[in-house]
Parts: C-alpha cells; sequence; structure tokens
C-alpha cells in the first residue's frame, strides 16, 4: 500500500484548525493546541483534496497570522471575525453544498515563521487561497512567495503602499485603505483643525515603521512641514521608553506613534507620567479597543484612524450582522462582547467579501477565475458596506473614519 502523504508544518508554527471550539476560554496564548487539532480530526474527517483546495466537501483557506505574542489578540481577533462569516454561510449550506473552512497557522507576528508559513501553503497546495495575514513585515514575505505559486492572497491587515502595486502583486486583494490615506487624514486634522505644526514620530524599526515614515514625511511635506524628531524601536518589543526620552527633547505638539498596541499603550502611558502634553496620533493597526484598555488616561488627545466603520452601530446594518454572527468560541473569548471590535469587524468583512466573490464565480472554483471576479471593477455591495477596484488597481476601499480615546 503506498504511503500517504504527511502534511508538513513548518517547525515552530503552531496550527490552529478552523471550524472547531479551540480549548480555553480566555485571550491569552492558545490553549491545548494538540487537543483541538484532535478533536478536529475527529469531527472533520480530511476529504479528498484537490490541488487548489476545492474538494466536494469543502473549500479550504489558509491563513497566517499572530496567534502568540504580545500582538496575538490582532490574529485572534481577525480570524474570529473571518470565522462569524464562513459558519454564517454554512450553516445556511454553504457554497452550493461546499462549506467554507479556515487553516490558520501562528506567526507570531515573525517575518520568518510567516514565510515559512506561505512557503508550507505553496508546497502542501491545499488551500484554494490565503486570507487574513497580520501586519507589514509578515506581508512582505507572504506576498512574494504566494505570487510565485499563483495564490491569491486576499485581505492582509496592513495598508502597506507595496502591497498596492498591481504591476507586482496582481495576486494580492486589499480591502482596506492604504496608511498613506490615514497618515494624510491624521496630519490635515491636526494641521487644520487642532492648528499644530511641530511634529515627531516613534515607529516600529521594520518594513511597517520605515512604510509609514514614508507616508508620514509625503503628509507634512503637503503642508510644508518638517519632521522635527523620531526614534524607532524593535518589532515585539516592551523596551521602547528610551524612543519617548529621545524625542522629548524637542518643542513638539504631536507624535505620530507607529506600532502595535502593546508599545502604542507603554509610550502613551509614559508621555502622560512624564507631564507631556502630547497630541498622539495611532494608525488602524493599533487595535483601538486595546489601546483603549491598557491607556491609563483616555483623552481626545488620543487620535486613532480606522478603515471601516464603528462596529457597534445600529445604523450599519453590516455592523448588526456581524454581531449578531459572532460566537465567543470563534475567538477564545469569554463573551461576545470582547469580539465586538475595529479587527473582528474588518475579518468579517474579509469573510463576506470572499463568500460574495465564490458566489458570483459560478461553478469555475479556479484560483484565476477567483482573482479576476474578486478585482472585477464593479461595485460590490455587503449589505450597506461597499467595496470597489478600480481598473487595474488591487485596492477596494479608502474609507477612513478618524476617532479619539475620548469619545
Amino acid at each position: 500500500m503506498k504511503a500517504k502523504k504527511k502534511k508538513r508544518v513548518p517547525k515552530g508554527a503552531k496550527v490552529i484548525q478552523s471550524n472547531s471550539v479551540i480549548p480555553g476560554n480566555r485571550l491569552f496564548g492558545l490553549v491545548s493546541l494538540a487537543a483541538a487539532l484532535v478533536i478536529a480530526a475527529l469531527a472533520h474527517p480530511a476529504p479528498v483534496r484537490a490541488e487548489t483546495g476545492v474538494t466536494s466537501e469543502a473549500i479550504v483557506f489558509g491563513q497566517s497570522a499572530c496567534f502568540t505574542g504580545p500582538n496575538r489578540n490582532l490574529g485572534l481577533y481577525y480570524r474570529a471575525g473571518i470565522l462569524s462569516a464562513f459558519e454564517e454561510l454554512n450553516r445556511a449550506g454553504g457554497i452550493n453544498g461546499r462549506t467554507l473552512r479556515l487553516l490558520s497557522l501562528d506567526d507570531g507576528y515573525e517575518p520568518e515563521q510567516a514565510a515559512a508559513n506561505a512557503e508550507r501553503f505553496a508546497a502542501e497546495n491545499d488551500v484554494f487561497a490565503v486570507i487574513g495575514g497580520v501586519g507589514t513585515p509578515t506581508a512582505k514575505r507572504i506576498a512574494p512567495v504566494l505570487r510565485s505559486a499563483d495564490i491569491p492572497f486576499v485581505g492582509p491587515f496592513t495598508g502597506a503602499d507595496f502591497l498596492r502595486n498591481f504591476d507586482r502583486f496582481p495576486n494580492v486583494v486589499n480591502l482596506r485603505a492604504a496608511y498613506l490615506d490615514e497618515v494624510v487624514t491624521m496630519v490635515d486634522y491636526i494641521v487644520n483643525d487642532l492648528g499644530k505644526n511641530r511634529f515627531g514620530v516613534i515607529y516600529q524599526d521594520d518594513s511597517f515603521g520605515r512604510s509609514v515614515l514614508k507616508n508620514f514625511q509625503i503628509a507634512l511635506e503637503a503642508h510644508d512641514l518638517p519632521i522635527l524628531a523620531k526614534t524607532a524601536h524593535s518589532r515585539n518589543t516592551h523596551a521602547v521608553h528610551a524612543g519617548l526620552f529621545m524625542i522629548s527633547k524637542a518643542d513638539l505638539d504631536a507624535i505620530l506613534i507607529v506600532g502595535s498596541y502593546a508599545a502604542n499603550s507603554e509610550i502613551i502611558n509614559l508621555s502622560h507620567s512624564l507631564g507631556h502634553d502630547y497630541i498622539v496620533a495611532n494608525l488602524s493597526f493599533v487595535l483601538s479597543q486595546e489601546l483603549k484598555m491598557m491607556v491609563e488616561n483616555r483623552s481626545e488627545r488620543i487620535l486613532v484612524t480606522e478603515v471601516i466603520p464603528d462596529p457597534n452601530s445600529n445604523s450599519s446594518r453590516i455592523a448588526r450582522r456581524f454581531r449578531n454572527a459572532l460566537r465567543p468560541e470563534y475567538g477564545q473569548a469569554e463573551s461576545v462582547a470582547t469580539l465586538v471590535n475595529e479587527v473582528a469587524f474588518e475579518g468579517y468583512i474579509l469573510g463576506r467579501y470572499v463568500i460574495d466573490v465564490l458566489e458570483r464565480m459560478g461553478g469555475e472554483l479556479t484560483r484565476e477565475h477567483f482573482l479576476s471576479v474578486a478585482l472585477s471593477p464593479e461595485k460590490v455591495m455587503l449589505d450597506d458596506w461597499s467595496l470597489e477596484f478600480p481598473p487595474g488597481t488591487n485596492t477596494g476601499s479608502t474609507y477612513i473614519r478618524l476617532t479619539n480615546l475620548g469619545e
């Protein structure tokens, strides 16, 4: 008898099987992953595999995101939103009887592990597309691997410029506005509405931070303003205090902090304890719900750009449907309320968009046809949320909403 090929998992990667409950109901790390996989295997025997991740029973999607480490909630929440959309559809019968499944691999928000996860998806060729990546430095390693393997990469949780180069990455589908859009909105508000003009920046020293730094320079140049002080810190670190001390020597009105909620909250709290009264600008990547919980003194001077509507809105049809679709187990949460945030909502929109594309594809379930339909220029309506891809582009939204932690 011919031995069955064993599926390869990258060294150091943890697998999170979708469409199953992960044991443990707290949001701090992943509990009993081996047990979760056993339960999933018993509940869902592996179907005969098609080379594109499509079988008679299911359509399988891959995901590489951070489910451990200081920024794990970004991955957990994004995944929870995707699963909410998928399971909502699965309960209604799926796509022509096929259920949607999500195979999630942990990359810890580290580029090397993200690259290994992408190489695993390419080598095994058992997923139809990869969706829901988290972060710029990880996407920078994932996107080229998937491009070479002709695997679509849909809805990465980043506004990085390089992913919007359609000629370079025709396999990428962006559903959110660019970081440049966020930074321009933020700078215009601070200069025009608040009357501030002395800017500094503390940024994560990787492709994410450096990309946004360039965007910041562009936004300030439009007002003939320079960056008066800048400093950087490492990714996935809490050692961020030195940067604030360095820029505090400049007489600043406002600082842009380019990082995740863990690092940004520490900088904001230290700034307040030292008596600084800066306008503090944060981008959507920060996960405002977590930032709000970790910041000791919430204020209208702490700004956050968002790229989707308010998930708590009662006037938004898609927000109401999102809240109804959530289940605590999708995000290892103690309650649904924990998952009602912008990141999970963005994941839900991603899941709904993938479903919409699949429904428009008809019976031709190929990766090439998926990308053709996904990037077609016709406006797509998901309840009352719209996405539109101008010809020759791969970005479907420029929506920006400016909020503050004093609201």
